[in-house]
């Protein structure tokens, strides 16, 4: 009976999925069409907020059936549109790149479609994309769900040649950081699902590309920072603290080898 529950389950998934692909060139008609009217007659709240559902919608969608670059597609766009304020800042040109997203989701479409398991090419021209859209040097996840040490955080790097990129949860963090470009990884221990550690020893034993980026643990724990014996943990620790602004910033130039007279 198990077996039989297994297998109709899978054929579940197997058809939602297939009629999510189905649907989804008529989902990315609808996001050309949306950018295209931004881009002729302004934006709009209403048309920058459906075009964020649907991406948000897409995104939530290819994680679910296992399309991973989609998913990555979207939380790349996403990101874009989180620098504009809620639309108040999507420029002709943060449209311009948004089309080329839009693009790049309809070839993703074709290979899946394809058969095709490797995203090479696609995996390049997003790495492209976000320096288009994010000229800042380096790319960092922060990884907290708490509001006021967030923003200390981005206070304290305000300053350095950076673009942050926050997640308020280790899972999530992890799929990202073996999906995505990162040049640095700042993340507590305190957090949901996977804790900092965890998090961090994931990602030095993956296969991804991030693998051998610098790694900050920030904990309230301080005799985890006496403890650093094994090549999964973090290569710097940082206490919470009176000085934590300070040492995240010190630390951070260190890591990413800025100079101290970078002008950021």
């Amino acid at each position: 009976m198990s077996s039989f529950n297994s297998d109709t389950f899978q054929q579940m998934l197997l058809q939602l999925r297939n009629s999510f692909l189905e649907e989804m060139p008529e989902k990315l008609d609808r996001l050309e069409q949306l950018l295209m009217a931004m881009e002729k007659y302004g934006v709009s709240s209403d048309s920058f907020n459906e075009f964020y559902r649907i991406i948000h919608s897409l995104k939530g969608s290819g994680g679910t059936f296992g399309l991973h670059i989609i998913t990555t597609l979207c939380h790349q766009l996403e990101d874009l549109l989180n620098t504009t304020g809620g639309g108040a800042k999507y420029t002709p040109s943060l449209v311009a790149i948004s089309l080329e997203y839009v693009d790049l989701l309809r070839m993703t479409l074709e290979q899946v479609q394809a058969g095709n398991a490797s995203f090479q090419q696609i995996e390049e021209r997003l790495n492209g994309l976000r320096k288009q859209f994010a000229p800042k040097q380096f790319t960092v996840m922060i990884v907290d769900n708490t509001k006021l040490l967030t923003q200390i955080y981005l206070q304290a790097l305000a300053e350095l040649p950076i673009r942050p990129v926050v997640i308020g949860d280790g899972y999530i963090a992890l799929m990202r950081a073996i999906t995505e470009p990162f040049d640095l990884l700042i993340t507590t221990n305190e957090i949901p699902v996977l804790n900092g550690i965890a998090l961090i020893g994931a990602l030095k034993l993956s296969a991804s590309k991030n693998r051998n980026i610098k790694t900050i643990l920030v904990t309230a724990n301080r005799g985890i920072a006496n403890k650093k014996s094994r090549a999964t943990d973090a290569d710097y620790v940082i206490v919470k603290d009176a000085q934590l602004a300070q040492n995240l910033a010190d630390i951070t130039k260190n890591a990413l080898s800025i100079s101290a007279t970078h002008d950021a």
